[in-house]
């Protein structure tokens, strides 16, 4: 299994919450967040500061089984690619197991 976790423009989550279902995702977890994601000498900063300043975001984590993540991937560069800076980072971590507390479920059974 494996975990997707990406970060994006808050616009974008209705689309990507969409996108995920008709996919088939078992779940996911929504974070509002802030960040700054590029070296300090390419981000546009507050004139009279050096400092970058924080961007609010929304992080998406997903587990899925390890042969759905790439067509999860793809559906969320897709949907929300702007081409601008900003658009986000996709991260893909192993997880090592899953327990579905309620049932005692174990492994990708307790995904679904």
């Amino acid at each position: 299994m494996k975990m997707i976790r990406c970060y994006i423009r808050h616009e974008k989550l209705e689309a990507v919450r969409e996108k995920l279902f008709e996919l088939g995702a078992p779940g996911l977890s929504v974070s509002d967040v802030k960040g700054i994601g590029k070296p300090m000498s390419q981000l546009k900063s507050d004139q009279e500061s050096k400092v970058p300043q924080f961007h609010p975001r929304v992080e998406i984590s997903i587990v899925l089984e390890d042969q759905a993540v790439q067509e999860v991937v793809d559906m969320l560069i897709a949907t929300v690619r702007t081409g601008n800076l900003g658009d986000g980072k996709i991260f893909i971590l192993p997880v090592e197991d899953a327990i579905r507390i309620r049932t005692g479920e174990k492994g990708e059974q307790a995904l679904y």
